[in-house]
């Protein structure tokens, strides 16, 4: 009986609390929430300096950049990629704040704007950092070294599968393909 009484005491508590977020995003067995989907919406605006803009097309963009975001993370862990230290993080915000705003208060002024804290633009620098290292070192091998003078392309050979980025687009592309992507419409209503 007591266990019964505990059982529903909890239910009654967590109907209660109401909703707290939304899935968005199911990729392979992790989440991506509505409120990160629209976290990435104004870290991406703001650091491209547009004026904010929370539209559905917004949000599925950033859903998409955060299902990416995702794959790469997992092939992190499994690769064994190492992290950069917090004080990387620390060094490329005063870097963006020096060159972006001519005041501190102007850089306070403008988070404030677009709903946003230091420690979250710091958080979204970082992982950039990540990201960019990430790719360099999982791509960067696997481009061919150029031919020489001497050498001679074949005509199906396409020159512009050799750069780090086009190898980064096949790989996400394959990566999509062998996951579980789901995308929650509630979400992008």
């Amino acid at each position: 009986m007591r266990q019964v009484l505990v059982a529903i005491a909890l239910s009654v508590t967590a109907a209660a609390a109401g909703v707290v977020d939304r899935v968005a995003v199911v990729v392979g067995n992790q989440v991506i929430t509505e409120s990160e989907v629209l976290l990435e919406v104004r870290l991406t605006q703001f650091l491209n300096g547009q004026p904010p803009d929370l539209s559905t097309a917004q949000r599925k963009s950033a859903a998409e950049r955060l299902v990416d975001q995702q794959l790469i993370r997992h092939e992190m862990e499994v690769g064994g990629y190492p992290m950069p230290v917090e004080s990387e993080g620390d060094a490329v915000l005063r870097k963006v704040r020096q060159e972006n705003y001519h005041s501190i208060p102007a850089f306070r002024a403008a988070l404030e704007k677009y709903g946003l804290t230091e420690d979250e633009v710091k958080r979204h620098l970082l992982w950039q950092v990540a990201a960019m290292r990430f790719t360099d070192q999982r791509f960067h091998m696997a481009i061919p070294a150029p031919p020489t003078q001497s050498a001679e392309r074949s005509s199906d050979e396409d020159p512009s599968k050799n750069t780090v980025e086009d190898q980064m687009v096949v790989w996400l592309k394959e990566a999509r393909s062998n996951t579980r992507i789901q995308f929650k419409k509630g979400a992008f209503q």
